[in-house]
């Protein structure tokens, strides 16, 4: 990404076309790089996708969240800046990668909808465990209980 914001830069102050040249391609080999960036993302998803890294101490939800929107951003911020480049856009070579980026992509949101979906499931249950009195009195021996739902924490 470092690279790209370089070349990005050069760009404005280039202006003969023999250093455009050299300029795009050097925009073609940072663009092969991203596309094997963008096979080790996908491999490091399929790899800790089942009990992925967590920032210490994030309940597993956000945990799991943060860490599908990190890989997500990795590969999102360059794409943007290649998408102003058309020359790139354009080659056989970038459909692939551009193909390769759009899986990687949608399953990185499917997780992160997966995940999101399934803690709105458990809220709906804690908040029935919420509504239950929280000290009973034992019906035979009078005793006063905690009526405390596991499931909460």
């Amino acid at each position: 990404e470092h690279a790209l914001t370089l070349l990005k830069q050069f760009e404005t102050i280039l202006q003969r076309e023999t250093l455009k040249s050299d300029l795009d391609s050097k925009y073609t080999v940072i663009f092969h790089n991203y596309g094997l960036d963008l096979e080790t993302v996908q491999k490091i998803y399929d790899k800790q996708k089942n009990l992925p890294p967590t920032v210490r101490n994030a309940p597993p939800v956000a945990g799991n969240l943060i860490w599908a929107r990190q890989l997500l951003r990795r590969i999102e911020d360059p794409m943007k800046k290649f998408q102003a480049n058309k020359n790139i856009m354009t080659t056989k070579e970038s459909k692939k990668i551009i193909k390769t980026y759009n899986k990687v992509a949608r399953a990185l949101i499917e997780y992160e909808t997966l995940w999101h979906h399934a803690w709105c499931k458990s809220i709906e249950a804690a908040k029935a465990g919420l509504q239950a009195s929280l000290i009973v009195r034992h019906p035979k021996s009078g005793r006063l209980f905690v009526n405390f739902d596991r499931e909460i924490l």
